[in-house]
Parts: structure tokens; sequence; C-alpha cells
């Protein structure tokens, strides 16, 4: 019974494990490169399970103790009870954004063709400081809205979070907008922002600034975080 109890358990966990693979959900927690590893730990875990399955009542191996039971218990519990969200508005007021302005993102080298997002511009503007070599550039960005006392009613931060392994480490992105539709859209509003780029300043700080040419309200995308 004992065994058969440690087993459920951890056959409940490696099956917990990939129905986040499989619902997608396992990316609102740790960066796409590292799902095989999450893949392999699921076949660990079912295996040892299997194992304990079959193993005596009298058995002397001690690789699984009742305090883990009761820890993978919780885990699986808690990770039932509370849905699934990715990062949003709320969690950039305990982080530094990088808005282009000089916090450069190391780990970013190579220079994108084609449709840029909101992390690619970024680097473009570390690279050529000068907010004057963009205007007119046109850009079409989604992310989400964001706002403190910084501020003016017509234009707010378009946010996105980049993890480089998990969102513990997570760091938030963003690009100032400006539009007479700013003040309409409530923080964590995820929008599609067409526009083109002129020079401004933002905190005492020369930077393009994205005027508007048409917001749209959307879903929040399938994946909410960019990667280096």
């Amino acid at each position: 019974m004992k065994n058969s109890l440690k087993a459920l358990t951890l056959i409940a966990l490696g099956l917990y494990l990939y129905s986040r693979i499989f619902t997608g959900t396992l990316l609102l927690y740790i960066h796409q490169r590292f799902t095989w590893l999450v893949m392999l730990a699921g076949i660990v875990l079912l295996a040892i399970g299997a194992s304990y399955r079959y193993r005596s009542s009298h058995s002397h191996a001690h690789t699984f103790s009742w305090g883990g039971v009761a820890l993978i218990g919780v885990v699986i519990v808690l990770g039932l009870v509370v849905p699934p969200k990715p990062l949003g508005a709320s969690a950039i007021g305990n982080r530094e954004v990088n808005l282009g302005l000089g916090a450069a993102n190391n780990t970013v080298m190579a220079t994108k063709t084609g449709d840029k997002n909101i992390l690619d511009w970024l680097i473009a503007f570390q690279r050529t400081p000068d907010p004057q070599a963009f205007t007119g550039q046109s850009a079409r960005l989604i992310g989400f809205v964001y706002r403190d006392d910084r501020f003016a009613s017509d234009s707010f931060m378009l946010s996105r979070f980049v993890v480089s392994c998990c969102v513990a480490d997570a760091s938030a992105v963003g690009l100032i907008v400006r539009s007479p539709q700013a003040a309409a859209l409530p923080a964590d509003q995820w929008v599609e922002v067409s526009g083109q780029f002129e020079p401004g300043q933002f905190a005492g700080r020369p930077t393009p600034i994205l005027f508007a040419d048409v917001i749209t309200k959307t879903a929040q995308p399938n994946q909410p975080y960019l990667y280096p």
C-alpha cells in the first residue's frame, strides 16, 4: 500500500508535467529551450513511479520519503488550483524596465531583419542612440499596457517580459507610445499598435516615441514572453 501511494504520487507528477507541456502553459514559467528537460523529467518520474509499484514492502531502498510525497502532493494541488498566468503590469512595479535608454541587453547581439518585436527595436535604439535616426520608421507591435505617474494622459508603455531562463529572471521591456486613445486603455490590456517613430523624451532622456496611427485591443498571445 505504501509503495503504491508513492508510485501514484510520482506518476501523478509526471503526468502533471506533461499536461503543462501539451497545453502550452509550461512556457508561462520557463524558457522554451528547456521543454525537452521537462519532458525527460516526466519520463524519469513515470519510470520511478512504475518501479515503486513492483517493489517489495520490505525493500530497503529509501529513495523517496514520505516528506517527499507530501511536498509533491502540495505542488500538484497548487498547480491544479492556481490557474497559470503570465507576468503583467502589476509585476513591473518591482522590476527595472528596459526602455532602450542605455541598459543594453548584452545577451542579444544579432540584428533582426523583417518584422521587429519590442525587444528588437530596443536593441536597435541601443546600437543607434540618436533618436533622430528612427524618425518616420514604421512599426506594428503587440504588447500590454503599462503606465505609472511618469506618463502623461496621452501616453503609455507598450510592454512585454523577456525570459532568459524562467520567470524568476524575467525582465520587462517597453516602448513609449503616444496616442489620444491612451487614457482609455486600462493597465494589462493587450493591444496591437501601428504607427511611426518620432524623436521625443521620457523621464528627461531622449528616446524614440511611437506615435500611434491605430491601436486595436487584442487577445493575449499564446506566447506572451519574448526570448533573447
